[in-house]
């Protein structure tokens, strides 16, 4: 039986799921005591920054669009979001640290906007549009990290 070609889109999704998991896990653990809260919160954040990174080093950086201004518009664009993500969450440990509320909804909203664009139109349009031999190399590197 041959082997189902895994696709950039099945492991990033994949990995999207894991992310809100753990995101569900921090807002679960409030008024739990510090220091247990600051361990569940530390997988979340170590898990979603090893998603960016993976992101901007092992996809953006292979992905050549067909289609320059549209490829080219929509990775500065999920950068920047990136970069609204990891504030966020730099926010988001202070306030934990010193009990203060956090906006998860907001929080949430953010990210499952993002996660729909690129579950939508990024991954699917990379799995399209990259050779074989590109996709191999982008899956080894995200296997790698992920």
């Amino acid at each position: 039986m041959k082997m189902k070609t895994t696709t950039i889109l099945e492991l990033m999704t994949a990995d999207h799921t894991k992310i809100l998991k753990l995101l569900h896990d921090v807002e679960k653990s409030i008024g739990i005591e510090l220091v247990s809260l600051m361990k569940v919160f530390d997988t979340f954040e170590w898990e979603l920054e090893k998603h960016i990174f993976t992101e901007e080093k092992a996809i953006f950086s292979s992905y050549n669009p067909k289609n320059i201004l549209e490829g080219y518009k929509m990775v500065p664009e999920l950068v920047q979001q990136h970069n609204e993500i990891l504030n966020k969450i730099r926010i988001m440990r202070k306030d934990l640290m010193w009990n203060k509320t956090v906006k998860f909804h907001e929080f949430k909203e953010f990210i499952m906007a993002h996660k729909t664009f690129e579950e939508a139109s990024l991954y699917p349009k990379l799995d399209q549009e990259l050779t074989t031999g590109q996709k191999e190399e982008i899956i080894k590197k995200i296997r790698e990290i992920v």
